[in-house]
This record gives structure tokens, C-alpha cells and sequence, in this order.
């Protein structure tokens, strides 16, 4: 198998999280989505990271339909599952889903910053809508921190949780809107020891 990949993504760091939770440990190949790399278009028209290509060639896109294939062939009770019992699926769910929309929120102003800029675009209606998704999401999270395992085996909420708080300060810890969530940063201390999450944390090639 092949993992395209880069160091930033948050959604990478989702997915190779949950992959190494599921005992598959693939060192990425790491591609550039915004040089066109003929890697990662041959296998994903939307020249977006993550894309898995399984041993027949197959491609997966998007974290979170690779974590769905990971849970359909890597079931428990054989592998950890990353949703856990099935009483509490929804809620670990849940939070995952206030995750995933502070996440995207969090890359759709990246992106849009790279082709403009932050004074192009932050303060507009769009970037502040998405800005409000930001930390509205963090502070709906933040409320609900001790909902989330911070020990034992890691399901979806704790790892979309830590990649939320570590993707926001590896981008935006200069910025007086980030709220303070000591509840987040206790989750992604108590995490990051763990090696699925020390070894996907995100950073910056010097």
C-alpha cells in the first residue's frame, strides 16, 4: 500500500492515526497537493491528502472514508475499534463530527489565504463565518472534553479532539480570537505520548 501524504494535513494526521490504531503502519510518501504531483493525481482527481492506494491499485480519498474501510476490514473484536461500544457510537460520533467542522473551517482558511491573503480574506463575511465555525466548534468541544477517553485505546472523538487542538495551535496560536481550552490541551497532552499520535503530529519541513 502507499499513503500520499504531507506533514501539515489534518486530515493525514486522521487518518495514518487511525491506521496505526488499526495496526497498519505505512510510512507516507510525501507529495506536494499544490505542485499538481502526478502521484497523487494518478490516484485522486482531486489531487487531495490523504489518498490510500491499497496492493490492487485501488485509491481511498478522504480521512474519513478510509477510516470507514478501516473499521469494515480491521473489525473488533480482532483490532480496536475507533467508535467503540455500540451504546456509545453516536456520542463518540458526535464529537467527532464538532471536530471534523472546526477542522475544516480551520483548512478552507488556510487555503484561502495561500491564493489571496489574511487581509484578503479574514475579516470578510466568509472568513469570519468561518472563523465563528472555528471557535464555536473548539468551545463545543471544550465543553464536552471529559466526555472524551484520555486513556486506553483511542476512539474517533479523541483523535479527531487532538488533531483539532494541534492543527489550531501549529496555525493560529498567535491569534486573539483562539480561545483558551484547557480541556483540549490536557486531551492532546495525555495523547501525544501515545506513538500513533507523537509520530503523526503535524509540523513545518525547515
Amino acid at each position: 500500500m502507499q499513503l500520499l501524504a504531507n506533514t501539515t494535513s489534518p486530515f493525514v494526521r486522521l487518518a495514518r492515526t487511525a491506521m496505526i490504531e488499526k495496526g497498519l503502519d505505512i510510512e507516507p510518501t510525501l507529495v506536494d497537493p499544490w505542485a499538481d504531483d502526478e502521484r497523487l493525481r494518478a490516484a485522486n482527481a482531486a489531487t487531495r491528502v490523504p489518498t490510500l492506494v491499497l496492493d490492487d491499485g485501488t485509491p481511498l480519498t478522504e480521512a474519513m472514508l478510509i477510516v470507514q474501510w478501516l473499521e469494515a476490514t480491521r473489525p473488533a473484536p480482532d483490532w480496536p475499534s475507533l467508535v467503540g461500544p455500540a451504546a456509545g457510537a453516536a456520542g463518540v460520533l458526535s464529537r467527532a463530527g464538532i471536530a471534523m467542522g472546526a477542522i475544516e473551517a480551520s483548512v478552507i482558511t488556510i487555503i484561502t489565504r495561500k491564493v489571496t491573503a489574511p487581509t484578503l480574506f479574514d475579516e470578510t463575511p466568509v472568513g469570519l463565518r468561518r472563523r465563528r465555525s472555528m471557535v464555536e466548534g473548539m468551545l463545543r468541544l471544550e465543553a464536552r472534553a471529559g466526555e472524551i477517553p484520555a486513556t486506553g485505546t483511542p476512539t474517533l472523538d479523541a483523535i479527531a479532539a487532538v488533531t483539532l487542538h494541534d492543527y489550531q495551535q501549529l496555525r493560529f496560536a498567535d491569534q486573539a480570537w483562539l480561545p483558551a481550552t484547557p480541556g483540549l490541551k490536557a486531551l492532546a497532552q495525555a495523547w501525544n505520548s501515545r506513538a500513533s499520535f507523537a509520530r503523526t503530529k503535524p509540523y513545518i519541513p525547515a
